[in-house]
């Protein structure tokens, strides 16, 4: 979800003593120098000077000779680097020069990693760790004042013996006369000495004047005073407007990564797992709930006081608690029940009917009953992500829980059904299962999401959850993880910023891809079978990836040996392009593998990385023109101990077709690979398309249009190959090959919008697609479950609309000037269909005046479902007006506008990928830099969104040039855009090579293939 910047390890200690603070000098004592000292000789200085440099020469020719370092692939332990970066409080060079050869990718990570050793840890000393929490808050929400009072009582258990207890705190505040330490029978214990605040590693120490004992139970008490900030991360304050115009206020927590230490005192890291016991206080007309079942409420006047059961043993990311005054429905087995406020309530019924199943599906799949006693879902008015996996108390933002048939979209019913099923996925895979470290943080949010298809594709097998699965994961993760500046899956992190930095695309999925991968290669049943031992064996405990291959070895019986076909994987950045050759004159074809990399030195990095060296342990699947068969059934691997003497792969002579037949590899792109061809096999593929595409599975017809393009943007492919593939799209029907080819088409179109070929592309484009547009019709059917046809419908309308086709525009207009009548006349009535409204509205804005926009914006403040707030707020930014633009920017940006803080970086990636807003959203960003990161706070997940929106259609020199001047005057303030602002300039100069070695050829094509 986010990207990050190095952080500050140079920290300022400030000393409190114990019960009265005050500030601890230091004499400063000057030494004062006389002319004491000794002399040396100048010929000896000059012999001394000799000796260094020869000696430091005799070094450099031996790492030049023996560097131990060299490029190689991953084939050991999984964890030594983990261990050697995270068990200690402070990694050393010892540590890592342990490390096997096969255990580094390139030289630029060694540097790296010795680099981090000079990094003060923000790690905890492990010396103590908790085992249980009894926290209680007392909440004052608004309207002026917002903060909470709280205390905690902590038992611990002492590991090593430690003269200090540490934990994590951050913007709040400790009473220093209140801590208490006291030992197993509740006594006082008179050990502590003064304190310490860490501010830039969030720690606050108690210094001890004498040494816990190894072995014994302590307890800390702890009374503190908090903010409820609207920054949307730990303990923080929402609101929103009820049916009468009221501003109702609520407390709520989003504590992932490491933001519950801004709700209490704690040891806030993931294997740091321990019992809670809640306690929240609040004013009557609020009500409470927190992960478990209340068990007890005491009136104190104005104030109740609920207690809640002790959770289970857990990671503090995963608590959570709500005040507020919303209500709830209740599913009929009384253990689920969902939440919103008041006047939401009724659009929740479609998350109750879903969830449940969902949990069923889990509880059977994982064959592990679901821990808990109850399950809250509740939706929030403002959420930094989508949603957060709590425990037995799931947050959401309300257009991912919340569903209103005559509001809601198709789109809308399926995010709905699938985040929930991503945050139900998580109560087995992160809250039963945890990682050790973030740096495992993909065993998380990739299984979730590859577990989110599978649930859904249970409750509804007709939406082809896995058809979707290649385009939304797959071909959507190749377009980052394609870039040197990508990261591999597990990578180690130190800070809240780098953790914060990897809830990224390639945490997500490219995670999901590569289970999905293995799905297929063990078998599913025998995948299965491996995940429900590895979850049963490792619950309420943290784990790392290798105890999840171990568990997958065992379930094939030892017969392949998971670590090391999963290590290249996930310890190593991006992913390869295998290539089949082919011999037509002796009927032999042979594969080859090297990493596929989108750079404008075509596939270098200017000599810092090398392709070839980079190693995946690959199955291949394929199948031929003679006999087709789409099962995926792994016929051939490419691995590194049959590689030792050739890299190339032979193809069974049986399995290869006659001349004038085609072979096609990576059947339903189960493989996280691309595929290249030799010319004459493209042809063949490309003959197939064009007579009759349907012999061709559609999730392979998906996958050669991607790989195609994809490798014509690389030089690895003749535009005139890819393009030409294109052409078949007229005869095609399916969903799933549309929007492979829309999504490619995007890329180009962004390329070529501000160039003398635009014409002609948009004119192509039509070419392909006005024959199906005609046979869609505007007329949407109601049956939710064939959803991917009103996927293609809104797909064609679109794109039609985006390039002008005049009835498509007309028919807009008509739409949107009906609904405008319906509104002046009283009628309250929207005449435009769900799942056309964000095509209408923009296409409407962009062709309209200023006071259709006003129309809109006030429509946008008046409308209280979430989902039809975010089709307008993105239509709005679809204006032709720049004084418009900037207007929605300011707007965007300024608390009091009636745009949410949550949905600003939403608003401004719209209007940075409009046809009309690029210009004034970057000078937006780069003159407002500043105010942007102070008004969401360094540590905000969007950053890198905003980064990457407005910069992926720059392709000139100049272009670049300013992308560089930008980055370098705000780098030391960047927040989480770190490897954003990176990934940017390494895009921009691939766009620009791209420009300049393609664009005429483009051209050329354009012409003849539109006369």
């Amino acid at each position: 979800m986010s990207v990050t910047n190095k952080f500050d390890m140079d920290v300022t200690v400030t000393e409190h003593n114990h019960r009265n603070a005050y500030p601890i000098g230091h004499d400063n004592q000057h030494m004062n120098s006389t002319n004491k000292g000794f002399f040396i000789k100048t010929w000896v200085i000059f012999i001394l000077l000799f000796i260094a440099i020869t000696c430091i020469a005799g070094i450099a020719v031996f790492v030049g000779l023996f560097n131990p370092f060299q490029s190689c692939v991953c084939d050991n332990s999984t964890s030594l680097l983990s261990k050697c970066m995270n068990n200690q409080t402070n990694a050393d060079n010892r540590c890592l020069s342990s490390l096997s050869r096969d255990c580094i990718t390139d030289q630029t990570k060694v540097a790296s990693l010795y680099a981090s050793t000079n990094r003060q840890s923000v790690r905890l000393p492990k010396s103590i760790v908790p085992t249980h929490y009894e926290v209680q808050l007392q909440t004052y929400i608004g309207p002026q004042d917002f903060y909470f009072d709280g205390n905690v009582t902590i038992w611990l258990e002492c590991r090593q013996s430690t003269d200090n207890i540490t934990v994590h705190i951050n913007d709040i505040v400790i009473y220093n006369e209140s801590v208490y330490l006291l030992d197993d029978r509740k006594q006082q214990l008179p050990y502590i000495s003064h304190f310490s605040h860490e501010t830039k590693r969030q720690f606050f120490i108690i210094h001890l004047n004498t040494y816990l004992k190894h072995g014994k139970q302590y307890i800390l008490q702890i009374k503190f005073k908090g903010n409820l900030n609207d920054d949307l991360s730990g303990f923080y304050r929402s609101s929103y407007k009820d049916s009468a115009g009221n501003k109702r206020w609520l407390a709520v927590t989003q504590f992932q990564p490491t933001d519950a230490r801004r709700a209490f005192p704690c040891f806030d890291e993931p294997s740091m797992k321990a019992t809670f016991a809640i306690t929240l206080i609040h004013l009557h007309n609020y009500i409470s709930i927190s992960n478990m079942p209340k068990v007890n409420t005491e009136i104190r006047g104005e104030w109740v006081a609920d207690t809640f059961a002790a959770t289970v043993k857990m990671s503090t990311y995963l608590l959570a608690f709500l005040v507020s005054d919303f209500q709830s429905i209740s599913h009929e087995n009384g253990n689920f029940r969902v939440w919103s406020r008041v006047n939401a309530i009724e659009t929740a019924n479609y998350s109750l009917k879903v969830g449940p199943k969902l949990l069923k599906y889990y509880e059977d799949y994982f064959n592990i009953s679901y821990p808990l006693p109850k399950m809250d879902m509740v939706a929030v008015p403002d959420l930094n992500a989508g949603a957060m996996e709590n425990w037995g108390l799931i947050i959401y933002r309300e257009t991912a829980m919340l569903y209103d048939e005559t509001v809601s979209s198709s789109h809308n019913l399926q995010r709905v059904a699938t985040v929930v099923a991503h945050e139900l996925a998580h109560q087995w895979f992160g809250n039963l299962v945890t990682p050790k470290w973030w740096d495992d943080l993909w065993l998380n949010e990739g299984f979730a999401s590859f577990m989110e298809y599978e649930g859904v594709d249970a409750v509804y097998p007709k939406w082809q959850m896995f058809q979707q699965f290649v385009v939304d994961e797959i071909q959507d993760v190749f377009e980052l993880d394609c870039l040197t500046t990508s990261h591999p899956i597990s990578v180690p992190v130190h800070n809240p910023d780098e953790i914060n930095e990897i809830f990224d695309r390639i945490s997500y999925g490219k995670g999901a891809s590569i289970i999905r991968m293995m799905a297929y290669f063990l078998n599913r049943d025998t995948f299965r079978k491996g995940v429900s031992n590895y979850l049963n064996a490792w619950r309420y405990d943290n784990a790392v990836q290798d105890d999840l291959w171990n568990y997958l070895t065992l379930a094939v019986n030892n017969s392949l040996n998971v670590k090391k076909v999963m290590d290249s994987w996930t310890l190593q950045d991006g992913y390869p392009v295998v290539t089949l050759t082919r011999d037509y004159d002796n009927r032999k074809a042979w594969l080859t593998q090297k990493r596929f990399l989108l750079d404008v030195n075509n596939n270098q990095n200017n000599g810092s990385i090398d392709p070839s060296k980079y190693w995946w342990e690959i199955p291949i699947t394929y199948t031929n023109q003679r006999n087709a068969n789409w099962d995926p059934i792994t016929k051939l691997w490419m691995t590194r101990s049959s590689a030792k003497h050739s890299k190339v792969f032979a193809i069974k002579d049986e399995d290869i077709p006659k001349n004038d037949e085609w072979i096609i590899a990576n059947l339903q792109e189960v493989g996280y690979y691309r595929v290249n061809y030799d010319k004459t096999n493209w042809e063949l593929i490309t003959k197939q398309l064009m007579s009759d595409h349907n012999k061709i599975h559609v999730i392979n017809r998906a996958q050669l249009i991607d790989d195609a393009l994809d490798l014509s943007r690389a030089h690895l492919l003749d535009y005139h190959i890819g393009l030409n593939i294109t052409q078949y799209l007229v005869n095609e029907k399916e969903f799933i090959a549309w929007e492979s080819a829309l999504n490619a088409f995007s890329f180009m179109d962004r390329m070529l919008r501000r160039s003398a070929a635009y014409g002609l592309w948009k004119a192509y484009i039509l070419k392909i697609i006005s024959n199906l547009y005609k046979e869609i019709t505007w007329t949407v059917t109601e049956d939710s479950e064939n959803i991917l046809e009103k996927y293609l419908q809104i797909s064609v309308i679109g794109w039609s609309c985006k390039y002008g086709y005049p009835h498509c525009t007309q028919q807009s207009m008509q739409l949107f000037n009906q609904w405008r009548e319906y509104v002046e006349n009283k009628q309250f009535k929207n005449p435009i269909h769900p799942n056309l409204r964000s095509i209408v509205y923009c296409t409407a804005i962009e062709n309209g005046s200023e006071e259709d926009w006003n129309f809109l914006w006030n429509q946008f403040l008046n409308v209280s479902v979430a989902s039809e707030k975010d089709k307008l707020l993105r239509s709005l930014a679809c204006s032709r007006e720049p004084w418009l633009l900037s207007r929605f920017m300011w707007r965007a940006f300024n608390g009091s506008s009636g745009i949410r803080k949550q949905d600003a970086s939403y608003v401004f990636r719209s209007v940075a990928t409009s046809n009309y807003g690029r210009d004034i959203a970057y000078n937006y960003l780069r003159d407002q830099w500043h105010h942007i990161v102070k008004y969401f706070g360094k540590s905000f997940f969007s950053f890198g969104s905003l980064v990457k929106s407005v910069t992926s259609s720059l392709n000139t020199d100049f272009d670049l040039k300013q992308l560089q001047e930008f980055y370098n005057s705000v780098k030391d303030n960047v927040g989480t855009a770190q490897r954003s602002f990176l990934q940017a300039i390494e895009q921009t100069k691939a766009n620009v090579h791209w420009m300049q070695s393609h664009y005429q050829q483009i051209d050329n094509w354009l012409i003849k293939h539109n006369t």
